[in-house]
């Protein structure tokens, strides 16, 4: 083998490793900027929800990266059901103005006939 091509792939090896390793540095960097940013959508919660209580800021802080995601996983499911019952409760609202409406003209529909 020449010179040249030895250099070569040389150079090749040390440019795939480069790149992996820059590859595997960025996606650390990402997980790492995603934690932070849903920490501080949990701290955000609690100041703006809870008036910055100086003991949940704290227990937040002292939690993991993984405990941080599944808080905010639950939050996100309990706004779906929050959004499902406020569905259902106007509907229910609905028909009991419906019910009610019905019962009206009913009695005063006996009413008239008595």
């Amino acid at each position: 083998m020449k010179i040249g091509q030895k250099l070569l792939l040389g150079i090749g090896v040390t440019a795939a490793v480069a790149a992996a390793g820059a590859y595997l540095a960025a996606d650390a960097l990402l997980d790492k900027l995603q934690s932070y940013k849903n920490r501080n959508r949990v701290k955000f919660y609690v100041k703006d929800n809870l008036n910055g209580n100086q003991h949940v800021l704290d227990f937040v802080d002292r939690l993991n990266d993984d405990d941080i995601d599944h808080l905010l996983q639950m939050a996100d499911k309990l706004g779906d059901v929050r959004d499902r019952v406020s569905d259902y409760s106007e509907r229910f609202q609905d028909k009991a103005s419906d019910w009610r409406e019905l019962l009206s003209d009913y009695m005063k529909k006996k009413q008239s006939d008595e």
